[in-house]
């Protein structure tokens, strides 16, 4: 039989007020902890010295020695903060060393102080003396270290306690006529009382509500299964948190929608819920999704660790050919998944494809935010979700057909956006640049785009110009049949086989993914827009 735990009358008690708290045992919360511990010792010891270097210079302004054992015991006093500091601030402790050790600080402190009070010739009522400076002791200790409301009262009484006797030890410098003060011993230790309690009932109080507070504001970061640690970015739909499995400490990236529009609710339900049916490589992978208890919802995806091709080529400059041949390519195998499912991300740009590492394999591209998704075939759930007059998509990267016949976009419309991105990455420009949105909009529907190039003023090899001209063309039927046909055409490219593993590796290698950091998925310089065609031609 499996020996059970009998709780002994008062053990809970005792556990939960004197033992460290080890629920706070996660890596963020033992840091947290430590570096607090840090913070008292060093705020405490430095008060102290401040406190000391006065004492001193008030006794060398005076008749009579400089230094006193009163001096000494100050400085005593000192050596628990100091301590506190200088182990609390170097290598990771556990949360149980952290807890002994600032209560070790705070207890000793006060003990010396305590005795000090009763040592200084020029203090006529030490217990005094003694009562503020524990006040001040374990005021400093609620505000600054994250602390139960008990445990800081059971450690706030054994620190007050002392009190008892100092008022005692006074009561006998009366007695004796140390002090030209007549006070009986019940008056004493009932001002001690007073302030023994006022101490106690101050500092609980002020860390319960700290605690508390604290607690909630953790409380509020935790969705699900899912623990929010960083704010990674913010766009158009919501804001981006890195986060963390509770179970699994798998590292994650939670999307959280901005508005409580139930129109915008339901777009994002359906993003997350379509995107969760591709299960290609370089489509970003969906964990879960959900609402939190007042409505928010989010959802839990793979977190990246690199940038989109947007930021790329702004710090990098234009891509090699062969590079961009290994990108399109990637992501055209993922459009192929998507399309063949019947959805139409419809928000193709190279801020929302990122170039990452994955393992060992390096330059693996993500397909991201299919917040624009739409299917081929347009359920009942699409037409709640969108007007059918309104057309959504980035300006630089916008198809033509979406702007002139918005209810006919079919999967090409992803191959021109597509070829828009290519063309970018090899020549470090979008196709179009105009003045204005408008200027833009009307160039994708009527200007041939310049050859990639002419707008570089320098040959580029003619198949990938072709490829990427013929995703272009202003007809879907001029483009290429459907992704897997472009991604055939690429792969055919005399420059396909140029960007090798080994190319990857040493880019990676010489700019370091640790120096991209995670994906920051914020709003990009080219913004997604949503223009009303039909509104504008009546009005017209």
């Amino acid at each position: 039989m499996t020996r059970g735990y009998v709780a002994r009358p008062g053990a809970d008690l005792y556990a939960r007020a004197v033992r460290p708290d080890l629920s706070e045992g996660s890596d963020d919360e033992r840091a947290f902890l430590q570096r607090r511990v840090a913070l008292f010792g060093l705020v405490g010891s430095t008060l102290g010295a401040l406190t000391l270097g006065l004492s001193v210079a008030q006794s060398a302004s005076e008749p009579g020695p400089v230094f006193v054992p009163a001096h000494a015991l100050h400085a005593l006093g000192l050596l628990g903060p100091l301590a506190a500091w200088l182990l609390a601030r170097g290598a990771p402790r556990s949360v149980r060393f952290a807890r002994i050790l600032e209560a070790s600080a705070t207890v000793s402190s006060a003990l010396c102080f305590h005795v000090m009070t009763m040592r200084f010739p020029a203090v006529s009522r030490p217990d005094l003396v003694s009562a503020l400076a524990t006040m001040q002791i374990v005021v400093i200790r609620a505000i600054i270290i994250p602390s139960t409301g008990l445990r800081t009262g059971v450690l706030s009484t054994v620190m007050a306690l002392p009190m008892f006797a100092v008022a005692y030890a006074t009561y006998l410098s009366f007695r004796t006529g140390a002090f030209n003060v007549e006070r009986g011993l019940l008056d004493l230790e009932i001002t001690a009382l007073t302030w023994a309690s006022l101490a106690v009932v101050t500092a609980t109080f002020t860390s319960r509500v700290i605690y508390g507070l604290r607690r909630k504001v953790r409380d509020a970061q935790e969705l699900g299964q899912y623990t929010l640690l960083q704010k990674l970015g913010e766009g158009g739909m919501g804001q981006v948190f890195r986060a963390r499995h509770a179970m699994l400490r798998r590292p994650t990236a939670v999307k959280l929608l901005h508005s409580t529009s139930q129109d915008e609710l339901a777009r994002f339900e359906r993003e997350v819920q379509l995107t969760a049916q591709l299960t290609h490589p370089n489509t970003v992978t969906v964990f879960d999704y959900g609402r939190t208890p007042d409505g928010v919802f989010y959802y839990a995806m793979e977190l990246l660790d690199g940038a989109d091709l947007q930021k790329l080529v702004e710090r990098f400059g234009p891509m090699p050919p062969s590079r961009v041949i290994h990108v399109l390519s990637q992501v055209a195998a993922a459009l192929a998944e998507a399309h063949g499912v019947g959805l139409i991300h419809r928000d193709i740009k190279p801020a929302n494809i990122i170039l990452c590492t994955r393992g060992t394999a390096c330059d693996v591209a993500k397909v991201v935010d299919f917040g624009l998704v739409k299917r081929v075939l347009p359920s009942a759930e699409d037409s709640v979700v969108s007007a059918p007059e309104l057309t959504v998509g980035t300006p630089l990267y916008i198809a033509p057909e979406t702007l002139s016949s918005p209810l006919e976009t079919d999967t090409r419309t992803d191959l021109y956006s597509l070829g828009a991105v290519g063309y970018f990455l090899l020549t470090g420009s979008p196709v179009f640049v105009g003045g204005s949105v408008a200027d833009i909009l009307t160039a994708h529907l009527r200007s041939k785009p310049l050859p990639p190039s002419t707008r570089l003023g320098h040959p580029v090899p003619r198949d990938l110009e072709a490829v990427l001209l013929d995703c272009l063309a202003k007809t879907p039927a001029e483009r290429p049949a459907d992704a897997l046909a472009l991604r055939e055409r690429l792969l055919a490219c005399a420059d396909a086989s140029g960007w090798t593993d080994a190319d990857a590796r040493a880019w990676w290698g010489a700019n370091g993914a640790e120096r991209l950091g995670p994906y920051e998925p914020v709003s990009s310089t080219a913004k997604t827009i949503a223009v009303d065609l039909d509104r504008r031609a009546a009005a017209s």
